[in-house]
């Protein structure tokens, strides 16, 4: 083994892992999260060419939310796990079909070094498109951006231990207090940029960060007309090794326009 391929996780199984997406869009009480589907429709699309098997659940409970982070924590996981929660929710978690509140840490922490054996030293990504406050990012000017700095890793061939919290990557989509932008025709700001960037990406060989910084680039210029709206998603990551995801199978012309909803307009 290369010290280059030493510093990239294996992505090479058949299929490449689980993904599960969670698409709760309607509430016992509360609004019907219109144009979630479309975000549903371009997940699984992606997702499938990039060689995962697909399951999507949706309008879960919070304890529904939690059983089945634990059912799932306990299969057998080939090289990686990509989880997709959609729905409403606030500073303290996620919005579950009842109206409970599911925290972000109860969908993660069954998939941790302790909880999830099968799923050590591979990594866990987790997707989430939820509102996280009530506030609204405003706009600021800005000039243009200069890119730098080559992140550096230890590689060695041998045993070692690590963190129960490492391999981890979680995508937001927005910062903490503020609101998440979602578009009831065309789906989420946040997740159709994903898609797209993540199809253009992966055929171009680039890993989940620099995919993700382009993603948060889109989004960011973004703008709702005749509003002061702007939305910038989060990004946090335990990654030990750079994540790349191959293209395993081309989605079909009827997938594509399915999911034509996968673009970014600015």
């Amino acid at each position: 083994m290369s010290a280059t391929e030493a510093k990239q996780y294996k992505m090479d199984s058949n299929p490449s892992g689980l993904c599960l997406i969670i698409n709760n869009e309607n509430f016992r009480r509360g609004k019907k999260r219109e144009g979630s589907q479309k975000d549903v429709d371009s997940l699984k699309c992606v997702f499938e060419m990039l060689g995962f098997k697909v399951g999507i659940y949706k309008d879960q409970t919070t304890s529904e939310i939690k059983s089945l982070m634990n059912r799932c924590s306990k299969v057998l996981h080939e090289d990686c796990f990509v989880c997709c929660v959609l729905s409403h929710g606030n500073e303290h978690g996620i919005l579950g079909h009842e109206g409970g509140i599911c925290p972000l840490n109860d969908i993660t922490s069954p998939f941790d070094g302790v909880n999830c054996p099968t799923l050590i030293g591979k990594p866990k990504v987790f997707l989430i498109q939820a509102c996280r406050g009530p506030k609204i990012q405003s706009k600021v000017r800005v000039a243009e951006d200069v890119l730098g700095g080559q992140p550096g890793e230890k590689s060695e061939n041998v045993f070692y231990t690590i963190s129960q919290s490492s391999d981890f990557l979680i995508a937001l989509s927005t910062v903490e207090e503020y609101l998440s932008i979602r578009d009831e025709i065309k789906g989420s700001w946040f997740i159709q940029c994903l898609c797209k960037y993540l199809k253009e990406g992966s055929e171009r060989g680039l890993d989940i960060l620099k995919i993700l910084t382009e993603v948060n680039d889109d989004v960011s210029r973004m703008e709702v007309e005749g509003k002061n709206y702007k939305m910038t998603p989060a990004i946090y990551f335990t990654l030990r090794k750079t994540l790349t995801f191959r293209v395993v199978n081309k989605p079909s012309s009827s997938q594509m326009q399915r999911s034509a909803s996968a673009s970014c307009n600015k």
